[in-house]
């Protein structure tokens, strides 16, 4: 069985034949249809990742998106495999261990979007080039999925930081692919620091187009937190690592087993090694035991942040950081459900309760702090006015350019539910609660990668309202009641905790 591309010259060939996508990918089809006249041709889509499933809207037509199972049921004759997605490779060798595959056909088709058409140009252009010292840098979702001040954050900011702050752009050259360049003018005058946007990828103009692929077909060293499908096609001695967001409670959506994508990633404990390698099939030896480097800023927190982000000077602070259930408009596959409730928030749902927290705040002279999550729907929470509780929107901290992790480490107490940040903080050894309201329900529409999650949090459990107040009474009056689990997990979940984890990362890959 072979692999062909398909394109306008050997387009006639499969005159008459339906057209079976294998992976679902709008962006791609959107390029096909612009290109070959293949629209009526669509009959259905494969892809085994469950939350792709069901139906897609294209151009007027519903698209069935099923699973590898309906191979068994296609009219070979009739039809043919296209494959739409960037790692057809990938795609490909999967699709070879399909008996019903290649017992009925000795051809898969591919398609090669616009953005692939070109790096393979570049990629060949710089074949036979020594690779050179450049350091490529991108945090967050892809870019479809863009969210303001995420594409320049996380584990890749914090160890780019590190990185400044050690020299190490006397020697190489820091690149950064964000979406607006423009909004990074203050590292200008840094030697050897550049910001480029991702989109150059595709550009027409062919000047942006040279930067950006000579920054990636050249780098020795290629960093990202989450989407890495741009790095798809490197070279075997250029080293692509895989930062991640978080070692958390819940597992991964969207993802896939990723040996082959990436050299490295980084984790915080054996434990997480463990989980990683078993998640994403990896290797033993590409999980490196370093710590995140976003933890190191808990050690070092951002000074007078009352002042610039407006909140109330007090004795103590509890940050809440839920996760979200409800995502923005345009990351509806992340949707979990929706809360039902006043505030939009868990456990705390109607104004009323929310008002006498606040008074329970301030007879302890305390201030709440609510940070929800970057993807949250900022729509479907309440509007808080309230004198000792605070809610921080994310563009408030892009704008700032402040980190959640340089906030975190001036709280005396977190309370969280599955989010990563609860496992960051769990270095700190301080007090945390964990809100269980909807841990069942959350348990079956995302899941945990631990077996019996609430053995796994390193907290007061929050079931109710009164719960929550409990704990902040805790807060209060100066309580640990969970202190014991908390250390003991603790010496499960991290190895480190020193502030030291960028540290570790460039000597672990001998940068």
């Amino acid at each position: 069985m072979k692999l062909e591309r398909l394109e306008q010259s050997n387009f006639e060939s499969i005159a008459g034949k339906n057209i079976v996508c294998y992976e679902k990918s709008e962006s791609y089809l959107r390029e096909l249809c612009a290109e070959l006249p293949v629209q009526d041709k669509l009959q259905g889509i494969i892809d085994d990742n469950k939350r792709s499933q069901g139906e897609l809207l294209f151009c007027g037509r519903r698209l069935p998106i099923m699973d590898s199972s309906c191979l068994s049921r296609i009219d070979w004759g009739k039809s043919i495999i296209l494959i739409t997605s960037d790692y057809y490779r990938e795609s490909y060798e999967a699709l070879c261990q399909n008996r019903y595959v290649t017992e009925n056909t000795d051809t898969i088709y591919y398609y090669v979007n616009r953005e692939t058409q070109y790096e393979f140009g570049y990629r060949e252009h710089y074949l036979d080039h020594a690779l050179e010292n450049i350091i490529v840098f991108r945090s967050g979702p892809h870019a479809s999925t863009y969210v303001k001040g995420m594409d320049f954050s996380d584990n890749a900011r914090a160890l780019f930081e590190y990185m400044l702050a050690e020299g190490y752009n006397e020697r190489y050259q820091l690149i950064w692919l964000v979406k607006n360049p423009q909004e990074f003018t203050k590292w200008r005058d840094y030697t050897n620091v550049a910001f480029l946007p991702f989109d150059w990828c595709v550009s027409e103009n062919e000047e942006e187009r040279s930067r950006y692929y000579r920054a990636l077909c050249l780098a020795k060293y290629i960093f990202f937190t989450d989407a890495y499908g741009f790095a798809r096609n490197c070279r075997p001695d250029q080293t692509r690592i895989q930062l991640w967001h978080g070692c958390g409670f819940k597992t991964r959506v969207n993802f896939v087993r990723c040996e082959k994508r990436y050299e490295y990633t980084t984790v915080i404990s054996d434990v997480y090694s463990r989980i990683h390698q078993e998640i994403y099939g990896l290797r033993a030896d590409q999980v490196l035991v370093t710590g995140y480097a976003k933890q190191d800023w808990l050690f070092c927190p951002t000074e007078d942040w009352q002042e610039k982000l407006g909140v109330t000077r007090a004795r103590k602070y509890i940050f809440w950081l839920p996760t979200f259930r409800t995502a923005k408009a345009g990351l509806d596959n992340l949707n979990e459900y929706d809360l039902n409730g006043q505030t939009g928030f868990p456990i705390v749902r109607t104004y009323e309760e929310l008002a006498q927290l606040d008074r329970l705040l301030q007879s302890f002279d305390m201030v709440l702090v609510i940070k929800p999550h970057p993807f949250q729907d900022r729509k479907s929470i309440g509007s808080v006015d309230m004198e000792n509780i605070v809610v921080l929107d994310n563009e408030q901290l892009a704008d700032l350019d402040i980190q959640i992790n340089q906030l975190l480490g001036n709280a005396d107490a977190m309370i969280s539910d599955y989010s990563s940040a609860a496992v960051d903080y769990l270095v700190l050894d301080r007090p945390m609660g964990f809100t269980l309201d909807d841990v069942e329900e959350y348990a079956e529409s995302r899941g945990f990668v631990f077996p019996n999650i609430r053995d796994w949090l390193p907290g007061k459990e929050l079931f109710s309202f009164e719960d929550f107040c409990s704990f902040v009474r805790e807060i209060g009056e100066d309580i640990d009641s969970t202190m014991e689990k908390r250390k003991e997990l603790k010496k499960k979940m991290h190895r480190y905790g020193d502030g030291d984890n960028c540290k570790r990362i460039v000597e672990a890959l001998r940068i």
